[in-house]
């Protein structure tokens, strides 16, 4: 069966992106930041097929320059934390031919994108897929705003349907096998079930012939895929039939179900990262957040931290601040720190590299709603003994109405202390968090 990939990023400031970096890189080619002064140069990548931008009626003829276009995309947002664009990422049937594939992509992002005002920037690149057979994928990325006279207008609101991303996979499918069927092939792509978010992945083929062994490489790429977006996934089936497991469990669980050492790579990390994943006591074993509490998971060490931290689940580790930082930026998180003053702040940001503000003037940014922490942020609080108690009761209720990580340093040790269910009313959560 052809392969099926259709998933879609989101280009934000609020975890380091940048449009014109994503532009650079999706189109291998150099571009300069006018924002930034800074050049992006991805020329080097020989794996491009095709590259164009595809204007709407009423776009300026300009904007077919591609680094014109992105830094005009870019000069419109304002905020720190903006969306500025958004990026599908889809795999071309490896049967297709390539005239045949960029015939496709373009067929879809016409009909999906540029026919209601949306400008595209249209990327092919062709790489060795999991069983090493090589194939196609398109990389489209486009404004989040609305086309007006004077350029770029509102934000249009249209991303917000729960529904679009299954709209697109399914119009992906049918004109994928129309493609397919032209050409003579008895293979088709599938959506389905295992495209939609929360479902269980997709399970492998017992046989061991050799057609299903490369069926099975792609099953592990495309669960891959799944794990990096659904992390939770992984911790879902490991606690399927036992409350807890082992991190040789977790590794070998991930292992299965990637395909080469970058996607299992990331895709550990990320599930390592998962605000639903709690060590217990001992440090050998993990649960879930939900089933943590059918297990013995608190020593009377971590008891007592706990305890002062308003019964959360509380994480020592023995692991160094560095080794930390690798891993939380191997999974894509964006590292926040916090110090008791300004000037203790910016000694931690030289020393540990992570960009630092004072405690007092963070809290004072939160109560007026600025400066808010995302999913995908880790807090980490050095000299964390100097916090007064309602300065803890302010980061332990930002984190968690997060659902983000929240760590303590004192001295050489880490604690680290998981988002979760907060159990604050609607209003405290506004209050405290995006």
């Amino acid at each position: 069966m052809a392969i099926f990939y259709l998933n879609v990023i989101t280009v934000s400031r609020s975890i380091g992106r940048n449009a014109v970096v994503a532009a650079a890189y999706c189109s291998r080619s150099r571009l300069r930041d006018s924002r930034w002064e800074t050049v992006a140069d991805f020329s080097t990548l020989t794996d491009a097929e095709h590259s164009e931008i595809l204007l709407p009626a009423g776009a300026r003829p300009e904007w077919s320059d591609r680094a014109i276009l992105w830094n005009e995309v870019e000069a419109v947002e304002k905020r720190d934390d903006a969306q500025v664009a958004r990026e599908v990422e889809i795999a071309i049937p490896s049967q297709l031919s390539r005239e045949d594939g960029v015939a496709l992509a373009c067929e879809f992002f016409n009909e999906q994108f540029v026919e209601r005002g949306i400008i595209v920037d249209l990327n092919i690149h062709r790489a060795a897929g999991a069983d090493g057979v090589e194939r196609s994928y398109v990389q489209g990325l486009f404004s989040m705003r609305e086309i007006v006279e004077e350029g770029f207008g509102k934000k249009r609101t249209d991303w917000k349907d729960a529904k679009l991303l299954s709209k697109w996979r399914e119009r992906w499918t049918l004109l994928s096998n129309k493609y397919l069927i032209a050409a003579g092939c008895g293979q088709l792509i599938r959506a389905g079930a295992d495209a939609v978010r929360g479902r269980a992945l997709e399970p492998f083929f017992e046989d061991e012939e050799i057609e299903r062994r490369a069926e099975n490489l792609e099953i592990a790429w495309r669960n891959g895929e799944r794990l990096l977006g659904e992390p939770e996934l992984a911790l879902r089936a490991l606690t399927h039939a036992s409350a807890s497991f082992s991190r040789r469990e977790m590794i070998a669980f991930v292992s299965k179900h990637t395909a080469g050492k970058e996607q299992f790579e990331t895709a550990l990390a990320r599930v390592e990262c998962s605000v639903e994943l709690v060590r217990l006591a001992g440090g050998e074993s993990f649960s879930t957040r939900s089933l943590a509490a059918t297990v013995q998971c608190r020593n009377d060490e971590s008891m007592s931290g706990s305890d002062a931290l308003g019964e959360v689940s509380a994480t020592e580790t023995s692991r160094t601040l560095e080794e930390a930082i690798a891993q939380w930026e191997r999974a894509g998180l964006r590292l926040r720190g916090v110090g008791l003053t300004y000037e203790t702040a910016k000694a931690f940001e030289r020393r540990s590299g992570i960009k630092s503000v004072g405690v007092h003037g963070l809290l004072g940014r939160w109560k007026k709603k600025q400066d808010r922490l995302a999913a995908t942020d880790v807090l980490v609080v050095n000299d964390a003994k100097g916090l007064s108690a309602r300065q803890k009761e302010w980061m332990l209720r930002a984190t968690r109405a997060a659902r983000a990580k929240l760590v303590l340093i004192d001295g050489i040790q880490l604690v680290e202390i998981d988002g979760g269910a907060t159990g604050l009313s609607p209003e405290e959560m506004t209050a405290v968090s995006g």
